[in-house]
């Protein structure tokens, strides 16, 4: 027991045996079914593995591995030697482990369990947390102290180093406020100072500890904490703690001193009052968190048995789903007992709950139909944002309640989003914060004009300048970015995918559990050509953030880019069914018009893109799709006072414009499309 098995001397792996365990966090580790470790003969043939399992599924150029692993050989040395790496592998993980051709290699996703994968999953389920989080208690740092094969290999071994750090932070925070939650603050402070331990610069970390330990009547080492927190960032960074830390620090200092706790040393600088009578030890911050606070009251039934157990469940599935949205900020259902579900119950709740929307519903039962109906109530208007009914068949209630929980998650997410958009534009800029800053932003962005598109711009770069750490704003540049090319308010495309490419991974950096800037990187990367990476990220948004629409169109987008119109298809069927009423839902509309066009289905591409057109009149790319079908309806006339009204509102458009950004699609549709806007007069 415990001995290598050497390469060699395995047996091929088989299904009942079930797949390797890989280890990357903290080094690397290769064991079999029964936990032997296995050994691979050389440092480069481990990389090669870590490499192809992050994530494993995708496809390879062999060419471009061999320059990435053996950039030191010329050509034909560096594939003999890929060539032996991946015979060795072979070897190692059996032959049915390794597929592709003679120019590409991808590595079986079934032949593998990877630990940064089950972090990934840990991230993005936080009811998972408590049970399995090996891999985040023995966290070290992805590939730690394995040499970089190449300058390119350090750049994606930096990167995931990032991406592993972030995702264990996000899975340790989660776990230590569940924990004090649930009234085990020795357990949560443990757990919080494991969190501090993978990067003691971070403010949050030290922000959670001063919490924990204020929560649990260990005041002074809260403010032991802070002082702490102040040294090292001056001391390594030059540097002040940021206003949220110091605020927090007085706010403790006060508390205690308001108790009698005169032991207690305040952190230097004035503390505010807080009055005469005592405050208790706070727990979390006092003022509203930055995000989408949101309550559901519990639906109401009929005091009828299977009505309130569907009842009961459609809320709690609704609380469990959203609380997977990290910008959302769900209250435990524990707090919302007691409310009803009526106009003026949801306003005492939520400012007793000190949340921005309340989600009230009830599920009725006439016959053989039950009806389900909900509402969204923003509070600080109070009126009611959304309200939808479902009536559905009562055959089976949990299918019904699947359905209905998916349906209400989704037109939450965009409704809120849209809502707080929409109040972020009606404040005057110079009273915005900077979580406000970047919804008005994106309000901007989505207006898709070079004016709006600026002023967006203007947003973000002012949300930054309020708070460094904030990750959205540089999501919102990246998208910027993205929306300059795809509006041709830029002159050098590939300058622009770059930056934006640039200012998405700085997101990530902060906040790899952000779909939203998983989305914006993936489609930059598919514009670049990049299909793997986007993938990966594009992937990553849906396992997020499961109602996000602009994640399956971003997923249809790669399809499409990658030569498969009828996979597109079934994407853009999952964003239009998510949110019908998305921002980009005439780009929705656009990309199912050229892929009914590619697949020669030429009335079903000019009604999808007359339905682009409808909603968004200002579009040109719709107009391109619509005279592209005419021609192929012998429709050139017509097809060619569409191409004049898209010439009146984009005077640059051309055939090369338009190359510049779709230039890595397939070859064969582009000339096809090329050929009917030429007969429609784009020149």
């Amino acid at each position: 027991m415990g001995e290598s098995v050497p390469a060699h001397d395995r047996a091929s792996p088989t299904t009942d045996r079930g797949p390797f365990e890989l280890c990357l966090l903290g080094g690397f580790s290769l064991r079999d079914a029964a936990g032997q470790p296995v050994e691979l003969p050389t440092r480069k043939c481990e990389l090669l593995l870590a490499y192809l399992a992050m994530p494993a599924g995708r496809l390879h150029g062999r060419d471009k591995l061999a320059a990435l692993f053996w950039s030191d050989r010329d050509e034909e040395q560096a594939r003999g030697s890929l060539r032996k790496a991946l015979s060795s592998l072979r070897a190692a993980l059996g032959p049915q482990a390794l597929g592709g051709d003679r120019d590409a290699v991808t590595l079986d996703p079934a032949a593998l369990a990877v630990d940064a994968d089950r972090l990934a999953s840990l991230a993005s389920n936080p009811a998972g947390i408590d049970e399995g989080a090996a891999p985040v208690w023995r966290y070290g740092e992805f590939l730690e102290s394995r040499p970089s094969a190449s300058a390119e290999f350090s750049d994606w071994l930096t990167f995931e180093r990032t991406r592993c750090r972030n995702l264990a932070q996000t899975v340790l925070e989660g776990m230590a406020l569940r924990l004090a939650d649930a009234g085990d603050l020795s357990q949560a402070q443990s757990v919080g100072q494991r969190l501090l331990a993978i990067d003691n610069l971070r403010e949050e970390s030290h922000r959670l500890l001063m919490r924990l330990y204020a929560r649990a009547g260990e005041r002074s080492r809260a403010l032991a904490q802070f002082r702490g927190c102040r040294e090292l960032l001056k001391r390594e960074l030059g540097v002040e703690p940021s206003q949220e830390t110091v605020r927090l620090s007085r706010q403790i200092a006060s508390d205690a001193a308001s108790a009698g706790d005169a032991a207690i040393r305040p952190p230097d600088g004035p503390v505010s009052p807080m009055g005469q009578e005592a405050a208790p030890a706070p727990s979390w911050p006092t003022e509203r968190p930055r995000g989408l606070s949101i309550a559901v009251l519990p639906f109401a039934g009929k005091n009828d048995g299977e009505q309130d157990f569907l009842a009961n469940g459609i809320s709690q599935d609704i609380i469990t789903e959203l609380s997977r949205q990290r910008d959302f900020l769900v209250i435990a259902p524990q707090s919302t007992v007691g409310y009803g579900g009526g106009a003026g119950e949801a306003g005492i709740a939520a400012r007793d709950l000190d949340v921005r929307y309340i989600l009230a519903g009830s599920v009725r039962r006439g016959g053989d139909q039950l009806r389900v109906a909900v509402q969204l109530i923003d509070a600080s208007g109070d009126r009611c944002v959304w309200a939808e009914r479902y009536d559905r068949p009562a055959q089976d209630v949990f299918d019904l309640q699947d359905e209905v929980v998916r349906r209400i998650i989704a037109n939450i997410d965009a409704e809120v989003r849209a809502a707080e958009r929409e109040s972020a534009a009606r404040k005057r800029p110079e009273n915005l914060d900077a979580w406000e800053l970047f919804h008005r932003g994106m309000w901007h962005a989505y207006r898709f004009t070079r004016d709006d598109h600026q002023l967006a711009q203007g947003h973000f770069e002012r949300a930054l300048e309020l708070e460094p750490g904030f990750s959205l704003p540089y999501a919102g540049l990246a998208y910027v970015c993205l929306s300059a090319v795809t509006w041709h308010f830029t002159a050098d495309v590939g300058q622009t995918l770059g930056a934006g490419i640039a200012q998405a991974e700085k997101a990530l950096a902060l906040d790899a559990g952000d779909a939203f800037s998983h989305v914006v990187l993936g489609r930059l990367l598919t514009f670049v050509g990049d299909r793997p990476r986007a993938a990966h990220h594009l992937s990553m948004a849906i396992d997020l953030s499961p109602s996000f629409a602009q994640a399956y169109f971003g997923m249809a987008q790669l399809h499409f880019w990658s030569g498969r119109p009828r996979e597109a298809l079934h994407h853009i069927g999952q964003a239009v069914r998510l949110n019908p009423r998305d921002p980009l839902g005439s780009m929705f509309m656009t990309l199912q018009s050229f892929c009914h066009y590619w697949l020669d289905d030429f009335a079903a591409a000019e009604a999808a893109a007359r339905r682009a057109t409808a909603l968004n009149a200002r579009e040109t790319w719709s107009r391109l799709g619509l005279a592209a079908a005419l021609v192929a309806l012998d429709r050139a006339e017509e097809a060619r006072t569409v191409i004049a009204e898209a010439r009146r509102m984009d005077q640059g458009l051309t055939v090369a414009s338009f190359d510049a950004v779709v230039g890595q699609v397939p070859d064969d549709l582009r000339q096809r499309v090329y050929s009917a806007l030429r007969q429609a007069g784009l020149g």
